[in-house]
């Protein structure tokens, strides 16, 4: 079949070059657990891991692997947010009130709770509709079936991924994302269009390759790689003394439909770009 690649950040110094839904994780308001109405447009520049919990599941003891995920991942623009729910088998019947001394006596919580909302029957909360739901999140359906789901969310707003209950909080697929290149933000150095380290040119014949330009004007050693949206390395695509105005070709078929990171990188400054691949 033949292969579509949709450039989603042309540079990540223009995030309206975005090309998912304009619907984000952003756009929406929700309930903490001490009543107040926060916008979830707060967290734009972070990444927001969202857990919908509860205080007698068989998972309720990774409140403590959130906690420690919360305290060692903190400090790189990255939060939790909590939403207790009661939809799977009546685990979190209290009030508010009552399941924040839970958190707070038993597992030390100071990450962000919400209020209890429900995730799946008919008075689904708008935020977890959005979650759920391809057409809402322009990215995937992902259906909430028991408690401790978690669901990625990048800087700008956009739904990234959803892990199952038995994907423990600390697990690399989670660590490794929070510590990917922010899809936001670029290197200080990188002021204007001409001083990017590279720009995306084209694909190839039958869409079939990625071709990238080098954009300096000196020639430098510079290495390219492509990462997964989970920031796990895929390959380095070039590694050497990158010549201006030069062309690198990477082969698009060896991927698998998906988001994904270019990275480069010199010895001062580095460029991301993120794109989605659809076969």
């Amino acid at each position: 079949m033949k292969k579509i690649i949709t450039i989603v950040f042309s540079l990540l110094l223009n995030i309206n070059a975005f090309s998912q839904s304009a619907i984000t994780f952003h756009d929406y308001s929700a309930r903490t657990i001490s009543g107040d109405t926060i916008n979830l447009s707060q967290y734009y520049g972070k990444k927001v891991l969202v857990v919908n919990t509860a205080s007698f599941c068989g998972y309720t003891p990774q409140f403590a692997d959130l906690e420690s995920l919360y305290n060692q991942y903190h400090q790189y623009n990255f939060e939790i947010i909590g939403f207790p729910c009661n939809d799977f088998n009546n685990q979190d019947p209290n009030n508010d009130s009552t399941i924040n001394d839970f958190c707070t006596a038993n597992y030390g919580v100071t990450f962000q709770m919400m209020s209890k909302i429900a995730t799946i029957s008919a008075d689904t909360a708008p935020v977890y509709k959005w979650l759920q739901r391809a057409d809402l999140n322009g990215v995937s359906n992902a259906h909430v079936a028991w408690n401790f789901n978690k669901f990625c969310i990048d800087e700008a707003g956009h739904w990234v991924a959803h892990h199952i209950q038995t994907v423990n909080p600390l697990d690399p697929i989670i660590t490794d994302w929070i510590m990917t290149p922010s899809v936001i933000s670029a290197v200080n150095t990188l002021t204007g269009y001409e001083n990017n380290l590279f720009q995306f040119v084209s694909s190839g014949f039958d869409n079939a390759s990625i071709n990238l330009k080098i954009n300096r004007t000196e020639s430098q050693k510079m290495s390219i790689s492509i990462y997964s949206s989970e920031g796990k390395l895929i390959t380095t695509i070039f590694s050497g003394i990158a010549v201006p105005n030069s062309q690198i070709r990477f082969d698009a078929s060896l991927l698998s439909s998906g988001m994904y990171f270019i990275k480069a990188e010199t010895t001062n400054s580095q460029q991301t770009i993120k794109y989605a691949l659809v076969k």
